[in-house]
């Protein structure tokens, strides 16, 4: 009998080890995907490009780019201009739609347990889904902290996998401080609002937000003068010799400028007043980690603005401050003024200038389609994925991607190799696994002009 109980035992053991062993995620070398040294910097496809300062598109023409995202694509929005019988009028569908969606999903609380309906019951109350109203005018306000989104008004995360927490499900997106949002419903509580903003939609934590008049809102946010920054973050200090830091920005996001001086740019930031109401208040900034307007939209810019960011941590839905792969696009091309969807599948919407592929697509056919377009205004989509084409070495497509990681096939089993970084590869990463190449997955080219 002893015998048995300690065979069952071994064996138990062996098996659990075994499946902690197929889960087990390896380390990707440095360079992956045949990329090599030389091209880390942004220098290397500069030299490549045929005319790198040649403007893609001036600011009316991206203005125009811009308005077409929000009148005829639906992608992005005004939140300046809601009409209200047709935004509103679907926000307690779009909410109850929210929650069966999550619901539906069996997803593992941090603590292990699937299906927690408990959990779920008080997060439903927390929507205060009997108290959304019709047609009333949302209240604007400005992000003052950086702040996470939310999908369900709870920091408490919802997990694929027991041991996946660095993919909580309830993480739609982040807002940086200056982020206009109209807030369009509060949860039960009162420590949630549920906002838009012109390119998502999800619950903040009410402390985040300075409610405050829709004109000093709009005024903030579409001030003429303005740095924007271009750097990966940018530190925000409060007093004029920067040693009381406040918070960061990310690259893209645009502040009011005031002046700039001696290293120091001044700006305008968003805070909340004693009664929790809108106030502005002076604030510094280093320089080198802003320019005073958008970048001229040309490859050289958007090489330097994509490669500052090589190496980057990943992070899903903006978790832990970072950004993941739609994110990472949307950052690049808000420098030069052009305001992409968060979502890749959006993303992959954008223009019409579009080579489609499906499965029976051949290899060869995708790298002369990629070959053709343009080098750095064009992205390269696929379901759950988007990639910057940076350009051809040796007749092979490069791009610049935020992503985890990809699998490898080693004997007869699939080996996942961690990345969680920004990076640069050649589209043969996940080659021979079932899931399949980055070529292989590549549905469609989107060049944006």
């Amino acid at each position: 009998m002893k015998l048995k109980i300690s065979l069952f035992l071994f064996m138990l053991l062996f098996s659990s080890r075994v499946l902690a062993q197929e889960r087990i995620n390896y380390e990707a070398p440095s360079l992956v995907g045949h990329s090599q040294r030389l091209m880390k910097t942004a220098g290397f496809w500069i030299s490549r490009h045929p005319s790198p300062d040649a403007v893609i598109m001036n600011p009316d023409e991206i203005d125009q780019f811009n308005a077409r995202q929000r009148t005829d694509n639906k992608l992005t929005k005004d939140i300046f201009n809601i009409i209200q019988d047709q935004r509103t009028a679907s926000l307690l569908d779009d909410l109850q739609k929210a929650y069966s969606d999550i619901l539906s999903k069996g997803y593992y609380t941090a603590d292990g347990v699937r299906d927690d309906q408990d959990f779920m019951d008080d997060v439903k109350r927390n929507m205060n889904l009997s108290g959304v109203v019709i047609g009333v005018a949302p209240r604007y306000g400005l992000v003052v902290h950086f702040a996470p989104q939310r999908f369900l008004p709870t920091n408490n995360g919802l997990y694929e996998e027991k041991d996946d927490l660095d993919f909580d499900q309830l993480q739609n997106s982040a807002l940086d401080v200056g982020t206009p949002v109209a807030v369009v419903h509060t949860s039960a509580d009162g420590l949630w609002y549920y906002v838009l903003t012109e390119i998502s939609d999800g619950w903040v934590e009410a402390k985040n937000i300075a409610l405050g008049d829709v004109n000093q809102v709009r005024e903030f946010s579409r001030d003429n003068d303005y740095a924007v920054v271009v750097r990966p973050k940018a530190d925000i200090f409060i007093n004029e010799s920067m040693t009381d830091y406040y918070d960061y920005v990310r690259m893209g996001m645009r502040l009011p400028l005031s002046g700039m001086d001696a290293g120091r740019a001044t700006v305008n930031i968003p805070v909340r007043d004693s009664d929790g109401t809108l106030a502005i208040q002076e604030a510094y900034m280093n320089v080198e980690d802003i320019n005073p307007g958008y970048l001229p939209f040309t490859a050289r810019n958007i090489y330097k603005q994509a490669l500052m960011m090589l190496g980057q941590p990943y992070g899903w839905g903006d978790m832990y401050g970072e950004q993941d792969c739609s994110r990472f696009m949307q950052m690049v091309f808000a420098t030069v003024g052009i305001s992409l969807p968060r979502d890749s599948k959006d993303q992959a919407q954008v223009s019409s200038n579009t080579v489609d592929f499906d499965e029976k697509s051949n290899d060869l056919v995708k790298i002369a389609a990629i070959a053709r377009a343009p080098a750095a205004n064009t992205l390269l989509a696929m379901k759950g994925h988007i990639l910057l084409y940076l350009g051809m070495v040796d007749g092979i497509p490069y791009a610049i991607h935020d992503t985890t990681g990809y699998k490898q096939t080693v004997g007869d089993k699939e080996v996942s190799y961690a990345i969680d970084r920004v990076i640069i590869s050649d589209l043969s990463l996940g080659e021979g696994t079932q899931k399949g190449s980055l070529l292989r997955r590549l549905t469609r080219t989107v060049t944006i002009e």
